[in-house]
């Protein structure tokens, strides 16, 4: 189903019930860094009321465990083993694979600092209501109870904004990601204000007209603008487990330092973030590619350590991780003493509809109990599929 179908389809209204799980006073600062966009369709929904915001405070990460003595959900930044033995072996961290990339962190982030990033779920409307997340229970291989699992309704829109902070202590969004649900997956995208090294060099040149004056916009610009830029090739892989679920060559553009803090201020904050899907960074000898930059800077367009240049904007790339959601961590290396689920379901790992009360933080179980705001809004249902017709609610089979 084409996209523009799709919300012809599910339009919004604004008698649909609402769910906030934060302060109105926090909604508005976080509200604050969203960036201005070129499309139309995103900037409507960043301007909704009716979106859910939310923040590690307000949705805890969790993961599901169904066998053994500590079947619960549990904080995914809990290791409950936290074997020493597996560190020393080099296989990770502990039993917990939610603590380990590639699951740990969005995309790309794992290497860097001083990151915040918070969240935002559109449900969609159709015939005047807005549809509801759909559970059920579901027993996997190796569970001895039954779990959870949940299916978003066609027209789901989640957002992810990444923000870092400056060299005053203040965050500034650098990227905006989007996974749209259709009815066969999820349709990514990815927005930035620079998508590709010719518009940065083109934006350096509109804010400061004398950069030719300036010795390090001359030699950015000039790196920006090379014919046939050396890229150095990497690779980034999941190498703790025997089935990795990300391993991939790619080209690597470090971005020299700009020495003027303010201009990167402006860079950020007063350009428009255009769409990067489906497209490169830059190419360099040899046809070597990348799909974002990075740096060593301590404060540039992007963070210090970026690893977003081996990930294309793209639903193939995307669903190599977000397909691990909510399945048994064994299927990764079935040897290894670990346990547990990836957290998430229906390829979405951030949202659960899991209450904050029942999440264990040390091990010990807790009886599950649902959201009661999300219950009592109507949005959060067991699926029925007389009120969760297919056509609206499809599950996506496990690869």
């Amino acid at each position: 189903m084409k996209r523009t179908l799709l919300w012809a389809t599910l339009m919004l209204t604004s008698s649909a019930a609402q769910a906030q799980l934060m302060s109105p006073e926090k909604e508005q600062n976080l509200r604050n860094f969203f960036p201005q966009v070129e499309s139309r369709q995103l900037q409507a929904i960043l301007h909704d009321t009716s979106l859910i915001l939310y923040t590690e405070e307000e949705m805890p990460p969790a993961y599901q465990h169904w066998e053994g003595r500590l079947q619960s959900v549990h904080s995914a930044n809990f290791n409950i083993s936290a074997e020493e033995t597996e560190k020393a072996k080099g296989h990770g961290r502990g039993g917990n694979g939610n603590v380990e990339f590639p699951w740990s962190d969005p995309g790309g982030t794992h290497r860097s600092s001083n990151l915040f990033t918070f969240r935002f779920l559109k449900l969609p409307v159709k015939d005047g209501k807005r549809q509801s997340v759909a559970w059920f229970r579901q027993q996997l291989e190796g569970d001895e109870s039954e779990g959870y699992a949940w299916i978003y309704p066609v027209g789901t829109v989640f957002g992810e904004v990444l923000t870092m902070r400056g060299p005053e202590g203040w965050y500034y969004t650098f990227e905006l990601r989007t996974r749209t649900r259709v009815y066969e997956g999820w349709e990514p995208d990815v927005f930035r204000p620079f998508p590709t090294a010719e518009s940065l060099a083109r934006r350096i040149k509109e804010l400061r007209p004398d950069w030719s004056h300036a010795p390090d916009l001359v030699r950015l610009v000039e790196h920006l603008e090379h014919p046939e830029p050396e890229l150095h090739r990497a690779r980034l892989a999941d190498i703790m487990h025997p089935l990795p679920d990300f391993d991939q060559w790619m080209g690597m553009d470090v971005l020299p330092a700009i020495d003027d803090p303010k201009l990167v201020k402006e860079l950020l904050h007063k350009t428009e973030f255009r769409s990067a899907l489906g497209q490169y960074w830059r190419i360099g000898k040899e046809q070597l590619e990348t799909h974002a930059p990075t740096t060593l800077a301590d404060w540039h367009i992007v963070p210090a350590n970026y690893d977003a240049g081996f990930i294309a904007v793209d639903q193939q790339s995307c669903n190599r991780c977000h397909s691990s959601v909510n399945t048994g961590v064994r299927r990764f290396d079935a040897v290894r003493d670990w346990y547990g689920r990836i957290r998430g379901s229906d390829r979405i790992f951030s949202f659960h509809p899991f209450d904050p009360s029942c999440i264990s933080d040390s091990g010990v179980p807790r009886p599950v109990v649902l959201r009661a705001e999300l219950v009592s809004a109507g949005l959060l249902e067991q699926y029925d599929p007389s009120r969760h017709p297919p056509e609206l609610y499809q599950r996506i089979a496990i690869e």
